[in-house]
């Protein structure tokens, strides 16, 4: 009898050790599952376009003018490559300014009240993404970037106490992706869009109701702006970039100067100009926010409708009617882009 149960008991803890390898076995391969679900990982969506752009410029003076034009080329960056085919008449030089914004720029003689265009053909590829993020990964940038990257500017005024006080209400969470995104559901809800054809800054675009919260007027360059000081006040580096939003991936965008002022929301029926902000998060870099384009706020999940024409760190260039070509003394009337999918 006691040897039989000696047997048993032996045979008991043989099925014990087994069943506990199985279990340490199965622990390890669930936890290797979630670690691998958990780790940040990015999604792309690759398009390339074929862009024809054309300019029209007039000497509106009674004697013949020589100008220097700088056409605005959309940028290498992380999600998107551009190569520049033709340019009519040629340029002079490339180049680029403090932020990295590059420019060709053309000569150009004209007779009085000529009108004369300059076209350029360019091949785009964006890579849309969508950042799948694991919020542990998050860590706040070195110093010297932090420094560097939020500090005041007159669009952007982190030191004004009404400011302070509202990103220190409205900003949650302990790492600097919760804030980011915790600033821009907050702007994303408190956005009342207007279209706007002077740049507000965001102190003007920030406008107290009669319960005391803010909401903002104005347009994208108007969230844009209110974004990136809220996030600079909080430490977080931002900027703002400027470029176009597409519709549709097959599209003709256009703005006449001369009949904008008077077309008041109706230009966003043929214009995309657009301005968004972008964040410094380490170990990812910059990643970009976007609170018109759906929605809901969208911090890392950029589509393949966005131009990337150039970055606002310590230049400025206006608002989005503005930006893509600057004459010195000449009129530019016309700005057109036509978009046409290749495939990526």
């Amino acid at each position: 009898m006691e040897k039989g149960l000696l047997i048993i008991g032996v045979v008991l803890i043989l099925i014990a050790f087994i069943l506990h390898g199985v279990a340490i076995e199965l622990d390890q391969e669930i936890s290797s599952s979630v670690l691998e679900y958990r780790r940040t990982r990015i999604i792309f969506n690759n398009i390339t376009y074929i862009v024809r752009a054309k300019y029209k410029l007039i000497n509106n003076y009674k004697i013949p003018m020589n100008d220097y034009v700088y056409i605005t080329l959309p940028r290498n960056t992380t999600y998107q490559h551009t190569r520049l085919i033709n340019i009519t008449p040629g340029y002079v030089k490339i180049q680029k300014d403090e932020d990295g914004n590059v420019f060709a720029v053309v000569f150009l003689r004209t007779r009085p009240n000529e009108a004369v265009w300059i076209e350029a053909v360019l091949k785009i590829t964006v890579h849309g993404y969508r950042v799948i993020f694991n919020v542990s990964e998050s860590i706040w940038p070195e110093y010297e970037i932090v420094r560097r990257l939020t500090k005041r500017t007159s669009y952007w005024n982190t030191e004004n106490p009404d400011l302070i006080n509202l990103a220190r209400r409205v900003s949650r969470g302990g790492s600097p992706l919760e804030i980011a995104t915790s600033i821009a559901k907050w702007v994303k809800r408190h956005t009342r869009y207007s279209l706007q054809l002077h740049r507000l800054g965001a102190e003007r675009a920030l406008v107290r109701g009669v319960l005391g919260d803010y909401t903002i007027q104005g347009d994208c360059t108007e969230v844009a702006d209110v974004y990136v000081t809220l996030a600079r006040i909080r430490g977080i580096p931002a900027r703002t970039v400027f470029g176009l939003l597409l519709s549709r991936h097959k599209a003709k965008m256009w703005f006449n100067s001369s009949t904008a002022w008077v077309e008041g929301e109706r230009l966003l029926e043929h214009w995309g100009g657009h301005m968004w902000s972008q964040v410094y998060l380490p170990p990812w870099g910059w990643i970009d926010v976007e609170l018109l384009e759906a929605r809901e706020a969208k911090i890392g999940d950029y589509s393949n409708f966005h131009i990337v024409f150039g970055v606002e760190e310590t230049k400025y260039y206006g608002t989005t009617l503005s930006n893509f070509c600057s004459p010195g003394y000449l009129y530019l009337e016309y700005v057109e882009y036509d978009f046409e999918p290749v495939g990526d």
